[in-house]
């Protein structure tokens, strides 16, 4: 029988499947990472609630009953104001992680569509080589007989 003419492109079309299917396990631990990041972040963030308000106790427990120039008094507001900045700083990175985390389900999303096209692409041109693989079969079956037909036995005259 006859080999495939499409052998070949059925290899490719796996080895696309392949890729897909890598690409979108490698799209799915990215975004398990961003979203593990952004869990890290927001618990960073209640920590530094936290030590905020525990560092801004220290430090007007440490300036209580002690004279301070309006310099000094200045220069201890902008501390307190820096803490806050600080805060302000880690929520634009929360928001940022998320938006990473955003970006990152669109590419395991379009991953997803790509292997669900790769794989439609080869189980089309499987289903066409079990088709090709039918046809022979019917086609070399009507050769023989037709070979079966073509042979005549010559009859014994006695």
């Amino acid at each position: 029988m006859a080999t495939y003419p499409l052998a070949r492109l059925i290899g490719l079309r796996k080895h696309r499947q392949d890729d897909a299917s890598r690409l979108k396990s490698l799209a799915q631990k990215k975004l398990e990472q961003s979203k593990n990041a952004v869990i890290t972040k927001k618990k960073e963030i209640e920590e530094y609630k936290i030590w905020k308000e525990e560092e801004i106790v220290r430090r007007y427990d440490a300036i209580m009953f002690k004279q301070m120039t309006s310099e000094g008094f200045e220069s201890f507001k902008q501390g307190i104001a820096n803490l806050e900045f600080g805060l302000l700083k880690l929520m634009e990175e929360l928001e940022e992680c998320k938006k990473d985390v955003d970006t990152k389900k669109n590419n395991l999303l379009q991953a997803e569509a790509e292997l669900k096209e790769a794989i439609a692409a080869l189980n089309k041109l499987e289903e066409h080589r079990k088709m090709w693989i039918e046809s022979q079969r019917i086609e070399h079956e009507r050769a023989e007989e037709k070979e079966l037909e073509d042979f005549k036995v010559k009859k014994n005259v006695i």
